[in-house]
């Protein structure tokens, strides 16, 4: 039977009388009419994917009314990770937070809380307490990314600094950040360590680097719903990514570019094409 990728193909008279609603357990809505369609059985639990059809492994997702599908467990393993990761960066974020001087990056961490602490656009959950239930609304994702983007654009780790040695007493040059660490915990007023530093800017740059740049790094190429996307995708690089509708029929994915994060639902991403 012949189909077509990347479009709606109609049911036809051959599982007219199958219902779309899945009448087995680990068998998915839409995978039995879709058998029939294409003469074979759905495959089950036991097989990391849901029907071979024509020597293809079709990996089938119900489309619900909001027009996205939501992934299983085999994106976990990569997903968790990474929301782990910006917890932490937003915690350590507002637990700072008495400590940013006033200056033009101060205030631009500031506001940067200020979005954390807020709520804001259509949802009505704060962003970390959606984060830490797993449950992120499209809205609160965009914000949650644009503060990745954001801290990322004032992290200082590059550079030297040449500061007296504590061991021999003589200059030498250290690391920006290891210069930092030892600059904080020395016993001297805040405006010496900021005059030995450079300037606030320059000090609340470094402490944010300091305190998030472990987390942050994995985002060093990638915003945080590029890293999302590029997991999601990954899922289908060895089966075709098929999407069933009760009324539209079925619709074969082959552009895993068109795929996107919209948001998170139930501790794990949901997904919609473009």
């Amino acid at each position: 039977m012949s189909y077509s990728n990347d479009i709606w193909n109609s049911w036809t008279i051959k599982s007219v009388n199958i219902p779309f609603k899945s009448t087995e357990i680990a068998v998915g809505d839409g995978e039995q009419k879709l058998g029939v369609e294409f003469d074979v059985v759905p495959l089950g639990q036991n097989f990391a994917y849901d029907l071979e059809i024509n020597g293809e492994r079709w990996e089938v997702k119900k489309l619900d009314s909001d027009n996205s599908f939501r992934l299983g467990v085999e994106v976990a393993t990569h997903y968790t990770p990474i929301i782990s990761n910006v917890i932490r960066i937003l915690e350590k974020l507002i637990i700072v937070k008495s400590h940013i001087l006033d200056s033009e990056i101060g205030n631009f961490i500031k506001d940067c809380i200020l979005d954390i602490e807020n709520i804001s656009g259509r949802s009505n959950t704060l962003l970390l307490d959606g984060l830490r239930k797993n449950e992120v609304s499209e809205s609160n994702l965009d914000k949650a990314n644009d503060v990745i983007s954001k801290l990322k654009s004032i992290l200082l780790y590059q550079g030297t600094m040449t500061l007296y040695s504590s061991v021999n007493g003589l200059k030498q040059d250290y690391n920006i950040l290891d210069a930092f660490r030892k600059i904080i915990i020395e016993n001297i007023s805040i405006d010496d360590k900021i005059s030995l530093i450079g300037d606030k800017d320059v000090y609340n740059r470094l402490l944010i680097t300091n305190l998030i740049f472990d987390d942050i790094s994995i985002f060093d190429n990638h915003t945080l719903r590029e890293k999302l996307n590029q997991i999601i995708r990954s899922v289908f690089n060895n089966v075709k990514l098929v999407l069933v509708h009760e009324n539209y029929g079925y619709k074969p994915i082959t552009n895993l570019q068109s795929i996107y994060c919209n948001r998170i639902t139930s501790g794990l991403p949901r997904c919609k094409l473009t």
